[in-house]
């Protein structure tokens, strides 16, 4: 069925003013016609008056996740009389309808919504078909999620800095101890300059020592 999107203000069949499903992750209360399915001695929607199904079902689809980002999406659901008659006696089609429903309430449009998104749900699958008309900025989810990148761009230059420092405190460490190492090697090298010039000298000042008493 080619539905796009689905917002949480729309009209269902034969209804006049826009209901708005506010718990876009609600799963629904049990108290009413979908609640009374579930209970002790459960109602098949079979049994149910034509009225009474037609609350179900739409009791099962208002329950249905809708993302975020759908929240000021003005939606109109079309579901015709015959519909409700094939899925009250149909729990695979009813199924087939709440699934496609289900899939396109949960696509996250972004910064941009439909201005309108249209549904017609008919007794064939083959009857279906949605579209949107227009786009318009979606103000709220845009301001919750300029707000969320801020804060990952500062965290993550926050971690950037951090790792920035400690790469610099290593390096700062690691040339203290070169530069000790150096100072050792030198100290040591000269030691032991100094010792062979002083063994030389002692030698050479033995020598000449040596030629003066022989003279």
């Amino acid at each position: 069925m080619g539905i796009s999107g689905i917002g949480q203000n729309y009209y269902h069949n034969n209804v006049a003013t826009a209901r708005n499903t506010k718990n876009v992750n609600s799963t629904g209360k049990n108290d009413g016609f979908a609640g009374k399915v579930t209970e002790k001695n459960p109602v098949s929607p079979e049994d149910m008056t034509f009225e009474e199904y037609k609350a179900y079902f739409n009791e099962k689809m208002d329950a249905l996740y809708t993302h975020p980002s759908q929240r000021n999406m003005n939606w109109v659901i079309d579901i015709t009389d015959a519909a409700y008659k094939r899925m009250q006696t149909d729990p695979e089609y009813e199924q087939k309808i709440l699934d496609a429903l289900a899939k396109n309430k949960a696509v996250d449009f972004g910064g941009n919504i439909p201005q309108i998104a249209y549904t017609h749900v008919d007794s064939t699958w083959e009857g279906c078909y949605g579209y949107t008309k227009g786009m318009k900025e979606n103000d709220s989810y845009i301001k919750g999620n300029s707000s969320k990148h801020e804060n990952n761009v500062k965290k993550k230059k926050e971690d950037t800095n951090k790792e920035l420092l400690e790469e610099y405190i290593e390096k700062r460490i690691q040339a203290r101890k070169d530069m000790q190492e150096f100072r050792t090697k030198e100290y040591f090298k000269h030691k032991e300059q100094n010792a062979e010039l002083n063994r030389k000298a002692l030698v050479a000042k033995a020598y000449e020592q040596q030629i003066l008493e022989e003279h």
